[in-house]
């Protein structure tokens, strides 16, 4: 059970907060008003209220309740009586309201149940309720009613909210030591030459051998070529009184050589 004290200074706008019909709210306790689902009529009940001392600022106080979600079973049964020992607390303390509404809301598929109490300051006789450390006082009260009625303590809410965000952090650090773990190792590869060689020599020593076979390949039919297909070039004279065959002078040349091995 948890409380969080709030201010009010416009009784109507809070109590059409916490009767706004969508979050399926209905009143549970009240005390000193004249009804208790007509939201108007409760707005000038309170600000009749508020009239006794036209010069506070602060008209109301709001006290949000929230229980956790394993007391559901419970408050289903024995909310009124739950809410009504947390505001005998309160008085018993010095505390004490003449004018107040709780509502419960049901939205959020009530995973936390939760209630508002809102109280004018300004009691009946016109004087000014005690707001002097109700903070203090209103957790006090709350550690009290949970005690007596079994309720689920605030520490324990407390503790399974760190537990989740340690998991979650837990997640989230291991997902981060991954990604530095695989991206130091591609920093490692990629600056490593050493290591590029190693990897790849299988790759390096295929492309060598494709690219001497290559090479020899493109020779030999290069010498092929020139062998199987050598043009006849003739030199035609070009109007200088002079012209030669270059057959003519090949065959004087082999001639040549044939005399000189005879000799």
């Amino acid at each position: 059970m948890i409380t969080k004290v709030k201010y009010s200074k416009n009784p109507g706008k809070t109590i059409d907060y916490i009767l706004n019909p969508k979050k399926g709210a209905h009143v549970v306790i009240a005390r000193g008003v004249s009804g208790l689902t007509d939201i108007g009529i409760l707005t000038e009940d309170f600000n009749r209220q508020c009239a006794l001392r036209p010069s506070l600022k602060v008209k109301a106080v709001h006290i949000p309740i929230s229980f956790h979600v394993n007391d559901t079973a419970m408050l289903e049964v024995h909310a009124e009586e739950i809410i009504g020992d947390w505001i005998r607390h309160m008085e018993r303390h010095g505390y004490r309201f003449d004018q107040f509404i709780v509502g419960r809301h049901h939205d959020k598929d009530d995973k936390n149940p939760h209630f508002h109490f809102l109280a004018n300051v300004v009691l009946d006789d016109g004087t000014r309720a005690n707001l002097a450390n109700i903070g203090k006082a209103a957790k006090e009260a709350s550690i009290s009613v949970t005690e007596q009625w079994g309720l689920t303590p605030a520490n324990h809410r407390k503790r399974m909210q760190a537990d989740d965000k340690k998991d979650t952090n837990k997640n989230e650090s291991r997902a981060a030591e991954i990604h530095n773990h695989r991206y130091q190792n591609y920093i490692e590869w990629y600056s490593n030459p050493a290591s590029n060689e190693d990897s790849n020599s299988d790759f390096t020593a295929s492309n060598d051998r494709e690219s001497a076979t290559s090479s020899i390949s493109g020779n030999l039919m290069e010498g092929i070529t020139e062998l199987i297909i050598q043009p006849t070039v003739a030199r035609i004279g070009t109007g200088s009184g002079s012209s030669d065959n270059t057959l003519d002078r090949d065959k004087n040349k082999n001639k040549q050589r044939k005399g000189g091995q005879r000799r």
